[in-house]
């Protein structure tokens, strides 16, 4: 015999998904890098178990790399080139292009794969959660936990394909987030190496770049994160205030409350927008800084050849060093933008990262034991509880006996207990004080998923398949 119960209750409207984010104060240092190895450390597993597509992708960026190299070192001789040197030429070329390719391919696998393990494994602990994560202030609303799993998710992974990209030192320790000699780097070293054969003095000169790089690019990404963080937010509570107020749109109007809601749409409306405004203006920022940079470089470089070089190698040395040196820039470029990119996805990975630390209260007795069958003798004994230590007990030494066979309605005002007894005969959540008796068995004894199958609840809440 299953247990039945259907509530009889009085909704009221509480629009109220949108939360005033208190302004973060200023944390040390040290608690900052703890906070990103804890990140770092979360999102390790998932790039890891894609190693064969990273190793894969870096190998034909290895191939990429060299075969750019080996075309740029033939430029100083390419008045020399006859119909021989066709064929090794087109193979090079063509095994850059295909390298390429083949990095782009395979990391992008890489990181879409990691995002979707990522994905199924923070919504499985959604379903497996408590009830507390979702519910009171401090728990997760329907529509941010959608907007994380959804939005956010898609943003890391392209987070970490432009991390893939540069080589982001996903297997070295989490605390130190070292880079690995891939993608990026290794055309780094090489246009470096192949700009030092030809003038080690102009390749000083050009190094200039990268200290003023790094300057701009630590010191905007550190804004960008921020930036990053408020948009993140913002979308997140206009997406819960939009799941809840839609839903229940026949209260609002029974309430006349449409100017009331409008009102605070275009108040969460704005603050998304303010917050979109500014990341994208410092996007729009931070390459015209790092143009000004190469211009300023340039102009260095113009001046310095003419100080330096006086002849001492021919138009052909200089093209293939110009070439080196637009090509040393990208890889400059692109770490640049990983980072940039990471400080954008920080926020993102630690949302993501929020929803798996919730600890269960409700754990499961290692003894518990299955029930064949119930006759549905239910008893509340002496039973209090509260769902938060800073409010009221909802319920206070409450003594209930439902007898089997018996049909009994509960009906009261709204947050008088009646939903809070479901819960608790399901151990949503446990009793402060007290127990709750099956057929003289404490549902604590009782394996949790036996319990709820021998309760039936009917629910005004529905899943469509």
């Amino acid at each position: 015999m299953a247990i039945s119960m259907s509530l009889t209750r009085t909704l009221t409207l509480t629009l109220s998904s949108s939360r005033i984010q208190p302004k973060p104060r200023p944390h040390s240092l040290r608690i900052h890098c703890a906070a990103k190895a804890q990140t770092l450390k979360f999102l390790k597993p998932y790039i890891a178990a894609q190693h064969r597509p990273i190793l894969g992708g870096w190998l034909c960026s290895a191939v990429s790399v060299y075969s750019l190299s080996a075309l740029l070192s033939r430029f100083s001789t390419i008045a020399a080139v006859n119909a021989l040197d066709a064929a090794p030429l087109a193979a090079l070329l063509a095994a850059r292009l295909v390298g390429s390719y083949a990095q782009h391919a395979l990391l992008c696998e890489a990181s879409l794969k990691a995002v979707y393990d990522l994905r199924v494994d923070v919504f499985d602990r959604v379903l497996h959660g408590e009830a507390a994560c979702f519910e009171g202030n401090g728990g997760f609303s329907a529509g941010d936990v959608a907007y994380r799993i959804t939005t956010e998710a898609s943003d890391l992974a392209v987070t970490l394909y432009t991390l893939l990209n540069v080589g982001f030192g996903i297997f070295a320790h989490p605390v130190k987030a070292q880079l690995t000699i891939v993608p990026s780097t290794l055309q780094l070293s090489a246009m470096l190496r192949q700009m030092l054969v030809i003038s080690p003095a102009l390749t000083l000169i050009s190094a200039m770049i990268i200290p003023c790089m790094v300057l701009a690019v630590t010191f905007l990404g550190q804004k960008l994160r921020k930036i990053s963080k408020e948009a993140h937010v913002s979308i997140a509570d206009l997406s819960a205030y939009l799941n809840e107020v839609l839903p229940a749109i026949l209260f609002v109007k029974a309430n006349n409350a449409e100017s009331c809601e409008n009102t605070r749409f275009k108040r969460l409306a704005l603050l998304d927008y303010s917050a979109k405004l500014k990341k994208k203006k410092m996007k729009a920022l931070i390459p015209q800084i790092i143009q000004a940079i190469y211009f300023g470089i340039l102009a260095i470089l113009c001046a310095g050849s003419l100080v330096i070089s006086k002849g001492s190698f021919d138009r052909y040395s200089l093209v293939s060093f110009v070439t080196s040196l637009l090509f040393l820039i990208q890889p400059i470029q692109d770490i640049g933008k990983a980072y940039n990119e990471w400080r954008q996805g920080e926020p993102a990975a630690e949302r993501l990262f929020a929803m798996t630390r919730f600890k269960n209260k409700v754990v499961e007795n290692p003894d518990a034991v299955d029930l064949d069958s119930v006759t549905g003798d239910l008893k509340f004994c002496d039973v209090s509880f509260g769902y938060n230590n800073d409010l009221p007990r909802v319920l206070n030494g409450l003594n209930l006996h439902i007898r089997t066979g018996e049909i009994v309605a509960i009906v009261g005002p709204s947050g008088g207990g009646k939903t809070t007894l479901v819960k608790l005969l399901l151990r949503l959540y446990d009793p402060i004080s007290g127990c709750i008796l099956i057929d003289n068995n404490n549902i604590q004894d009782i394996r949790l998923a036996s319990l709820r199958r021998h309760v039936s609840v009917v629910s005004q809440d529905i899943v469509s398949d």
